[in-house]
């Protein structure tokens, strides 16, 4: 039973059906493979200049100054898309709430993660977050992960732990804080997925951004 009264199965049909549906009108693989890498650096940028002040900084401020900083860009996405009515009142609020406060509580996670570790243990850790994803994918989607995309998940993690190489740190109490931000992250990313053929993407990260405020 889900926290709207609804059936845990029946919500997962509707999903699946959102989803599936979406997928046959609306894919573009290269623009969002393009969108993953720009993000990813982009994060991977934003981890660095968090673990480089996190000695002089508290965590609430370090997540209060990203959340500034990334005001002005998000205002020129808004206008530039014409959003601002769908802003004020946006669709599935409820949703777009839990899913802000989710990957609110996961990125809170990594920050602490990496001001404790050495960023290359907690980000070795976190890229387990995959597997999270291929495994949800299945109940809360209903989307298969076919074997070769496990054996492509399995290489990728193979690399990244070749490439960071993680020390004796991962093995330290707060590296549990990166596995939680996996796990987080790997739930919001399911909820986006339905969630973002109902709501303007732009419209979304405004209000993450004001959530994790």
């Amino acid at each position: 039973m889900t926290c709207d009264g609804a059936p845990s199965g029946h919500r997962a049909r509707g999903l699946s059906a959102a989803v599936m549906a979406a997928a046959t009108h609306n894919d573009n693989r290269l623009l969002a493979i393009a969108c993953i890498l720009a993000g990813v650096g982009l994060a991977s940028t934003q981890d660095a200049i968090v673990k480089s002040i996190s000695g002089g900084y508290p965590v609430y401020e370090a997540l209060m100054l990203r959340c500034i900083g990334s005001i002005p860009i998000l205002g020129i996405f808004v206008w530039r898309e014409k959003a601002l009515g769908e802003l004020l009142a946006p669709p599935a609020l409820g949703l777009i709430f839990v899913r802000g406060l989710i990957l609110g509580l996961a990125y809170l996670c990594f920050v602490l993660a990496i001001a404790a570790i050495p960023i290359a243990n907690a980000v070795a850790i976190y890229f387990t977050m995959p597997f999270f994803v291929a495994g949800l994918a299945g109940p809360l989607l209903g989307e298969r992960v076919r074997l070769h995309r496990w054996l492509a998940i399995i290489a990728g993690f193979i690399g990244v732990l070749i490439m960071v190489r993680p020390g004796a740190g991962v093995f330290e109490p707060a590296s549990i804080f990166a596995l939680l931000s996996a796990l987080g992250y790997a739930v919001g990313q399911m909820i986006g997925r339905p969630l973002s053929q109902q709501v303007s993407p732009v419209v979304i990260a405004v209000w993450q951004n004001l959530i994790y405020f």
